[in-house]
């Protein structure tokens, strides 16, 4: 059952987003869900090289420019992050913003600034289901070789962290 836990986010989130410990966090995504033109959630993924929380009231996306989620952000701002691993779900919403910085030469890429509206935890309910929790998240296969991959995320977090 979700919670409200705070306007901000907490502790184990501000660790897990903050651009660090990229290799731990290879393979695990993040569901982003928006609202598209019709008024249907829609989801997509993003990893943890494309998520970086800047302090525990902003959190900056890096995005296809193209996308559906990127134009969907741009329409009306609204979005979800679901934060999903082993023994924790949690649920932040907030209002994100597209920023001028095109992501150091990334011009396939666009950069947004969400402020956090509210942050829900999802726990099972002990006196209902006794020892059921979270087990895992989404992962995913890397489509390039890990070193790769680790560093095109490292200057997207870079970019991500920039001010502009």
């Amino acid at each position: 059952m979700a919670r409200l836990v705070g306007y901000t986010l907490p502790d184990v989130l501000l660790a897990l987003l903050d651009g660090g410990e990229l290799a731990g966090r290879a393979g695990k995504a993040i569901l982003i869900a928006t609202t598209d033109v019709h008024g249907w959630p829609h989801p997509a993924l993003l990893s943890y090289g494309e998520v970086v929380a800047v302090d525990r009231r902003r959190v900056r996306l890096a995005m296809y420019r193209e996308s559906t989620t990127s134009g969907n952000l741009r329409r009306n701002g609204k979005l979800t992050l679901c934060l999903i691993e082993a023994g924790l779900a949690y649920y932040v919403k907030g209002e994100a913003r597209t920023q001028q910085d095109p992501m150091a030469g990334r011009a396939h890429l666009t950069r947004f600034e969400a402020v956090v509206r509210a942050v829900l935890e999802d726990q099972a309910r002990e006196d209902l289901e006794p020892g059921a929790g979270v087990t895992g998240g989404i992962t995913f296969r890397m489509g390039q070789p890990a070193a790769d991959m680790l560093r095109d995320w490292q200057a997207v977090v870079d970019g991500l962290r920039g001010e502009g």
